[in-house]
């Protein structure tokens, strides 16, 4: 056999590159595929949770190492004279190393911004807002005063002021700041106290809104989650350490004042960080979620959507995988709508906003309603139907205060009966 003939028979290294590379992009895309479909389905099992965040990770590698193998094949085949099936192979591993790149952009870039929001200025205490008495929690009041002095406009602050003390700490040593307000009715410390948990980039003084219908005869917690206000600086995750935040507060709360009875009501992020510790803390005796959505992931999707203008595939499951990468927290435990079971005979308020196009009512608080039905939780709904994400007590704010105080004599009879 001739040596012309046997170069004739061998496979060109072009071609072998080619292949390798369509072999390493084929895995990898079809392992995001299934990774993604995996996070669609909102599976409960950790091990799945897992796996797919492995699988995004596993698919994105893939599919750039397929891209390199695939261009180091374009230059061997152009080299060797094959122009034209060289360019196209070069335009085809260039595209996709420009999904893998975007994909790469997209979970840096959305992970850091879920994990680290602006902080909002707001520094406006119960008594600069409403003309409230109030309490310090774990700070020095008359800081307030120099905060005040400093900022002629308190809803737009240069800073928050000092950092909170020793006496709320988390169990993971993040310090917790807070108001205690009591209610205008002496009712005293062991009356009912309703505890409010903020959103997502707010903070103490945004949540206070909701303590306008309830400061008559309801003693009011508000508090800054970790890393907003005067809070230690953390990530912000969603609930999952966050429920730390809350579960401190409680401590204190009964430690101090001993109220006969706790409800909590969560807005957005916050619902969902009431959500996660109700499941295992029975002194919230009533719970209220506010704009709260079902899963993390459909949160996720909007954001990108809409504020964004991106799709919502890949920057999705990518932005879980950045975070999961960064923290080591899998954000899909965050879910509320898991939660819900947990509550057993605890009563359950849902209130949202109808035209809520961050958090669509059928998949959010429908999803959440149905879960507390089947698990035989008492449920109430109301949907204020033109308010947008996280302002139903903007928008419907005599609606609001009626649906809550209601929920709260229902909840509390005993209290309801002790109104002056």
């Amino acid at each position: 056999m001739s040596l012309g003939r046997i170069s004739r028979g061998a496979r060109p290294a072009g071609r072998g590159l080619a292949f390798t590379g369509l072999v390493l992009t084929a895995l990898g895309l079809i392992v995001f595929a299934l990774a993604t479909l995996v996070i669609e389905m909102h599976p409960g099992a950790p091990l799945a949770h897992f796996a797919s965040m492995g699988g995004i990770l596993f698919g994105g590698i893939a599919t750039a190492a397929g891209a390199l193998v695939l261009g180091a094949s374009a230059v061997t085949t152009i080299w060797r004279r094959h122009v034209v099936r060289g360019v196209a192979t070069l335009l085809t591993a260039v595209a996709l190393l420009g999904l893998v790149g975007y994909t790469a952009y997209v979970g840096t870039i959305g992970s850091s911004q879920l994990l680290r929001p602006t902080a909002i200025a707001d520094c406006r205490t119960p008594l600069s807002r409403y003309g409230w008495t109030y309490e310090a929690v774990n700070y020095d009041i008359a800081d307030d005063a120099r905060l005040r002095a400093a900022n002629p406009d308190m809803a737009n602050c240069a800073n928050q002021g000092a950092t909170a003390g020793n006496e709320v700490v988390t169990t993971d040593g993040v310090p917790i700041a807070g108001w205690y307000v009591p209610a205008a009715n002496g009712a005293g410390s062991t009356a009912t106290t309703v505890v409010l948990v903020h959103g997502w980039d707010a903070n103490k003084s945004e949540v206070l809104k909701y303590a306008v219908s309830l400061h008559a005869r309801f003693n009011v917690v508000a508090f800054d989650l970790r890393g907003g206000g005067r809070s230690g600086a953390a990530d912000t995750t969603f609930g999952l350490r966050e429920q730390l935040d809350l579960k401190a507060i409680l401590d204190w709360l009964e430690r101090t004042k001993h109220p006969a009875h706790i409800a909590v009501m969560g807005n957005s992020m916050g619902g969902g960080t009431a959500a996660l510790l109700a499941a295992s803390d029975p002194r919230i005796e009533a719970l209220v979620l506010d704009s709260t959505h079902a899963y993390v992931a459909n949160i996720l999707v909007r954001r990108l959507e809409v504020d964004a203008g991106h799709p919502a595939l890949p920057g999705m499951p990518a932005i879980l995988a950045g975070i999961w990468v960064r923290t080591g927290l899998d954000l899909m435990a965050a879910d509320p709508v898991g939660a819900i079971p947990a509550l057993g005979r605890r009563p359950l308020l849902l209130l949202h906003g109808g035209a809520d196009i961050h958090d669509l009512p059928t998949v959010s608080v429908d999803v959440i309603e149905q879960a507390a039905r089947a698990a035989g939780v008492p449920v109430e709904k109301h949907l204020c139907a033109h308010a947008t994400h996280g302002v139903v007590v903007d928008t419907c704010p005599t609606e609001w205060g009626q649906w809550m105080v209601g929920f709260l004599d229902r909840a509390f009879p005993a209290s309801a009966r002790a109104q002056p």
